[in-house]
């Protein structure tokens, strides 16, 4: 699972109303610092009637207005994201362009900074959870985001996270076995034990936390972890995406993913590699990370992003 998390290493360097006759907001950013056995920050981005302004967050610049009131008038549906990566840290700002945007439409998204875990299946849901209590209780939103709708976002091990969040088991001797068979799924299979030593562990157990989701977008998620008979909670609505030349197989994880949920998902294939879903990155960061950063011929990051963001927010908008 290393490879599955390389690239994000360098982050370290009336609800109906408003969503009926979506107006365009602007967006406010801010941080928050949940408690937990090993603290950690959540990216806040947010509707605001403040003017925006450049702001830098590490080694990404966003277009926001920091720490600005949220939106008076409205109560807005949330949507929680879960960042790519496993066991070390990651970071949400790789996909500031898809937050700012979702914010503008009219949602409170709220996006862990997960820390380093030896444990990511159990921890990074209970972060997610965490977050959105903290927000809950946050006076600066408490009045303003809606707990009765919310949905969220998982990009790679992100999107299992998000699976599990809302309900799923995972399966490690399914895991164990589909990477026995498909050692040539390096991103999903690196460092996962084919030996027949998870053979006889048992499915996790459906989490007593899982929140009442309402919608899931899954951008390249890995799915390997994944059996049917887990899945078989999940009846909402779902859009996932996958990347056309991506090397975190198909057949194993986006696409069986499809297959094995309850409900059909919608299904979204675009051009580029796996990290396509990551923003366009600045000259600066492209140099640092490459395989992040560089796309094959014909795929145009900017138009793709152009389109999925819109793609996302209007099924968001549908199913919140």
């Amino acid at each position: 699972m290393r490879s599955l998390v390389c690239g994000l290493l360098l982050a370290v360097a009336g609800i109906s109303t408003a969503l009926a006759d979506p107006r365009t907001f602007h967006a406010g950013i801010t941080r928050i610092t949940v408690e937990d056995t090993v603290p950690f920050d959540a990216l806040i981005v947010y509707p605001a009637d403040a003017v925006e302004a450049s702001v830098e967050e590490g080694s990404f610049r966003l277009l926001a207005s920091r720490d600005a009131p949220i939106a008076a008038g409205a109560r807005f549906p949330i949507v929680l994201f879960s960042h790519g990566g496993g066991r070390p840290p990651g970071t949400p700002l790789g996909h500031g362009d898809l937050l700012l945007h979702l914010a503008r439409q009219g949602f409170v998204v709220i996006a862990p900074f997960h820390p380093g875990t030896e444990k990511p299946f159990v921890d990074r849901p209970r972060h997610s959870h965490k977050a959105l209590d903290a927000v809950l209780a946050d006076p600066r939103f408490s009045n303003r985001a809606n707990p009765d709708r919310i949905g969220m976002m998982g990009f790679s091990f992100g999107g299992a996270v998000t699976l599990i969040t809302a309900g799923a088991s995972i399966d490690l001797a399914h895991l164990s076995a589909y990477c026995h068979d498909r050692a040539d799924d390096t991103r999903a299979c690196d460092g996962i034990a084919t030996d027949g030593s998870w053979a006889k562990v048992p499915p996790s157990p459906k989490s007593d936390d899982a929140l009442p989701l309402k919608a899931l977008v899954l951008l390249e998620p890995y799915g390997a972890p994944f059996e049917q008979k887990g899945l078989a909670s999940l009846d909402l609505p779902i859009l996932i995406y996958a990347a056309s030349q991506s090397d975190l197989r198909p057949e194993g994880n986006a696409l069986a993913l499809a297959k094995a949920l309850p409900r059909p998902p919608q299904q979204v294939a675009v051009p580029g590699s796996h990290f396509v879903f990551i923003g366009p990155c600045s000259p600066t960061l492209a140099a640092r990370a490459p395989e992040v950063c560089s796309d094959p011929p014909g795929a145009d990051r900017a138009a793709i992003h152009q389109r999925f963001r819109r793609e996302i927010a209007d099924f968001l908008r549908a199913n919140l």
